[in-house]
């Protein structure tokens, strides 16, 4: 067991003899097994154990792990967890638990993490993912190597079973301890091992080796998918352009749907990404599908991305000669006798035509403006001019005080404005705020 394993690490580049590695160890007959055997292999080992101080076993089994430390002569380092009643447990503990094994490499200078996961947990974990559903990555169950953040967690006990294990800790004289709640039937995971891997065993000795053998392959397979679908985001700057995306296949179309979606906090699941193509195999008009966090799917002109969708109220301000406004701290508007020498938007007013103060809105229901062929609704005009829907209610409107819109900044500016004359004239400057 020992050369297998050896060997499966090696052919899988899971870990460097020259680095620390810091072994996730609860005391239970993998853990124990996969230090054991880490340590006779030549590698430089921390013990890491977590007492979630869950069972009055729990110090026992602490003590215990310190004592195994000292008598192999390596660091031991301990994570004494209490539970917080007002969270998940399992959630919580498992976040907790990985955040002290990172803290724990970065203290010894290292990248190394290992678990003890083996071919059980494996077929555990797909058939848990088949009934639960999921993507395919999911389906392929566990990896023998996850990098996070620059960290390494590896499982180099994917080569071998259960049996194997207690065989291996039986044989070298181990001691390890049994949590008696992996015999309780509460949980899905307890259930497939008790019940159902049993009759499948019986079904197909080699299932262990199969399940491990189809892990591999649904993974590979992803992963292809997976590089397809971040050089397609990485050309389009995490953006969906519809008419090359639906040159591309399904399955290629829904996995770069699950990346974008994977690159925001929001929920992504089969349901959620589904919709998404549906829209974008659909593009017609304007469609926006609400995620989570404020965030929405947009798909607008062509163009599919993931936005965060400001929830704006109506806004309305007025504008003297002598005073300036600022609109959703994003423009500042103001009258001057001169062009503006920046970059700034503007148009050319007669001051003797002037009806004071102007009124700066956003857009409402049956706005029109006046032009040289008739009164268009600003609506048509956003629609005209590709203004995303989003963005639409954030477009400042300018009203003089009879109400007559002369300008959709920096869309257009009303025949009115156009047909003034141009004497004493006066200019209405509208600029970006510079937010540092």
């Amino acid at each position: 067991m020992l050369n297998k394993i050896n060997k499966y690490i090696i052919n899988n580049n899971l870990l460097d003899k020259q680095k620390n590695v810091v072994v996730a160890v609860s005391g239970g007959a993998d853990s124990i097994c996969l230090l054991h055997i880490l340590n006779n292999l030549g590698y430089k080992v921390i013990l890491a154990h977590v007492n979630h101080n869950k069972r009055k076993e729990s110090i026992i089994e602490q003590n215990a792990m310190q004592n195994l430390a000292q008598s192999l002569q390596i660091p031991f380092e301990l994570l004494d967890y209490h539970y917080n009643n007002n969270s998940n447990f399992h959630d919580d503990s498992h976040n907790a638990r990985y955040d002290f094994f990172k803290k724990i490499a970065k203290k010894y200078h290292t990248n190394q993490i290992v678990t003890a996961h083996h071919l059980d947990d494996q077929a555990e974990t797909i058939l848990i993912k088949l009934i639960n559903g999921s993507n395919l990555y999911g389906y392929g169950g566990i990896s023998n190597k996850t990098i996070i953040d620059d960290i390494t967690i590896s499982r180099p006990l994917l080569c071998v079973s259960k049996d194997d294990i207690y065989q291996y800790v039986k044989k070298e004289n181990l001691h390890y301890f049994e949590d008696m709640s992996n015999q309780e039937n509460d949980f899905l995971r307890n259930r497939i091992r008790h019940n159902i891997l049993p009759l499948l065993k019986d079904e197909e000795p080699a299932l262990l080796e199969k399940l491990q053998e189809y892990s591999v392959q649904v993974k590979e397979a992803f992963n292809y998918i997976r590089m397809q679908s971040i050089k397609y985001l990485k050309e389009t700057q995490n953006k969906i352009d519809v008419k090359t995306f639906s040159l591309l296949d399904d399955v290629l179309k829904k996995d770069i749907i699950c990346l974008l979606l994977e690159r925001y906090p929001v929920r992504k699941n089969n349901e959620i990404i589904l919709d998404c193509l549906s829209i974008l195999n659909n593009p017609s008009g304007n469609k926006i599908i609400s995620l989570q966090n404020g965030y929405s799917f947009v798909v607008s002109y062509n163009i599919a991305e993931i936005k965060k969708i400001e929830n704006y109220t109506d806004y309305e301000e007025y504008l003297d000669i002598n005073n300036q406004v600022i609109i959703l701290n994003q423009y500042r508007f103001y009258f001057s006798k001169k062009i503006p020498e920046n970059n700034a938007k503007y148009i050319k007013l007669c001051y003797n035509c002037l009806k004071l103060p102007l009124k700066i809105r956003n857009k409402r229901n049956g706005d029109f403006i006046k032009m040289s062929y008739g009164s268009k609704k600003v609506a048509r005009l956003m629609i005209d001019n590709k203004i995303p829907t989003d963005q639409r209610k954030l477009i400042p409107l300018v009203f003089d005080n009879n109400n007559e819109l002369l300008w959709v900044v920096p869309i257009a500016k009303s025949q009115e404005v156009i047909n003034q004359k141009s004497s004493n004239d006066i200019y209405l400057v509208c600029e970006e705020v510079k937010n540092d």
